[in-house]
């Protein structure tokens, strides 16, 4: 019997010092590349085409708001007779054909088209928004399933590891060697991997669904995410001077902000040249001086020019020209109010856009803050953490064999361990999280 545990305990040392052993599992569907995932996203997803019919809507009415009305075309009889409605029974008849059309103020068509084109750049600029928050999402979901399939593999890895704990313990316990207490933690253990694996497993479900939905799939189509981008991966597997962050712009290598992440006024400059929903509101800035250049502009009449040409039984034949112009006798009720209306609306927008602009700039400090805090983490966990939990959960397996440590010393070991080995993929999604929203208030690209 000791021969037979000692056999067990040495196979439970050595799977702790492996630490890569996973438990056979059912075929997976085939994984998905991130990029793959973003253009699919890019051209399917629904929010973005809604986005995109919306800014060629707006694109189309730019022609339409600076082109004159359509002329009126009249034709008709006057002077008629009741008695014998016939043509040529009375001098007075005449039948006539007339062509009007009006003619705006010099100047308010150009700001009428001027106004179209801003609010159509500004829902150009809208959909690009949607078309970077889409695709943050998809990192986010992407991110979110790969940590999911590597805390699930941790910790049915650890499961299995804890069942060959289980095993030495029972046999230990079985020739006296142990207490009932250490048989029981570890079964109660046992049972808290695997409430852990239900849950993994659903938020895993719910994230797959997410992801589908912002594809325009179906929620039950599998999915599997592979691996990070190499970036990401590069940053998290290398230390010292060559776990740095490698941008795409050469302005941004070296900034300062630890670890390579650029500085905060480096991205808050990138992010007023470059995010999409602070240009659109410029542009609707821009909309509204010129629907308030137009509002001063109301007063001054408007022109409708109209030509006929009528015949008489008998007489010659008349042409007659007019024109005719509006008279702002309640311009104060009127076009005055209107002034004082635009003129209010773009004191507004210009407010509520240094309050987009501050907000963004606050997000973007706490992002590029979080980012290098995680950096940190990652690092210290890689260096330092993971290989000593390793090697103390190694001693502690070697020392409980041999009956130097009680089972708590070794379970605690194994506990440490295994939340140490989900932090690793925690980590690496949450760096990947906020560098994807860091990315999209910023509006461009950061990480290669």
């Amino acid at each position: 019997m000791k021969t037979m545990f000692t056999g067990a305990g040495l196979a439970v040392v050595l799977l702790a010092l492996a630490g890569r052993a996973s438990p056979a599992r059912a075929q997976q569907p085939m994984a998905s590349s991130l990029a793959a995932l973003v253009a699919e996203a890019e051209a399917t997803n629904p929010e973005l085409a809604a986005a995109r019919k919306a800014a060629e809507a707006a694109a189309a009415r730019v022609p339409q708001a600076g082109a004159l009305d359509d002329p009126m075309l009249s034709l008709g009889v006057a002077n008629l007779p009741v008695t014998d409605p016939r043509l040529g029974q009375d001098f007075m008849t005449m039948t006539m054909l007339g062509i009007s059309e009006t003619f705006p103020y010099p100047g308010k068509r150009g700001l009428r088209e001027a106004i179209a084109r801003a609010w159509a750049e500004s829902a150009q600029y809208e959909a690009e928004a949607i078309r970077q928050k889409v695709v943050a999402e998809v990192k986010t979901a992407y991110y979110e399933l790969y940590f999911l399939e590597r805390a699930l593999e941790v910790t049915r890895r650890n499961d299995t590891l804890l069942a060959g704990f289980s095993r030495v313990t029972s046999a230990k316990y079985s020739v006296g060697t142990a207490a009932q207490p250490d048989v029981l933690k570890s079964q109660v253990e046992q049972t808290r991997l695997t409430d852990q694996i239900v849950s993994l497993e659903r938020r895993r479900t719910t994230t797959i669904a997410r992801m589908n939905a912002l594809r325009a799939r179906p929620a039950a189509d599998t999915l599997r995410a592979s691996r990070l981008p190499e970036a990401i991966l590069r940053m998290a597997v290398e230390t010292g001077e060559q776990s740095r962050l490698m941008f795409t712009s050469a302005a941004l290598s070296g900034a300062a902000g630890g670890g390579g992440i650029p500085s905060v006024p480096e991205l808050e400059r990138l992010a007023l040249e470059n995010n999409p929903r602070i240009r659109a509101h410029v542009r609707r800035i821009e909309g509204l001086e010129r629907t308030r250049d137009l509002a001063q502009k109301a007063r001054l009449p408007d022109f409708r020019v109209s030509i006929g040409y009528a015949q008489r039984s008998g007489f010659r034949d008349m042409v007659s020209a007019a024109v005719a112009l509006p008279l702002p006798v309640f311009a104060g009720r009127k076009q005055n109010q209107q002034v004082i209306e635009q003129s209010a609306a773009l004191a507004e927008a210009e407010a509520q856009h240094r309050s987009m602009v501050d907000r963004i700039n606050a997000d973007i400090a706490s992002l590029a803050a979080e980012l290098a805090s995680a950096r940190t983490q990652i690092v210290l966990l890689n260096d330092g953490i993971l290989p000593q939990a390793r090697a103390s959960l190694a001693s502690a397996g070697a020392a409980y064999r041999v009956g130097q440590v009680d089972f708590l010393a070794l379970l605690d070991a194994q506990v440490t361990l295994y939340r140490d080995e989900l932090d690793h993929p925690r980590l690496l999604r949450d760096f990947a999280v906020k560098l994807a929203a860091l990315e999209r208030a910023v509006g461009k690209e950061i990480l290669q």
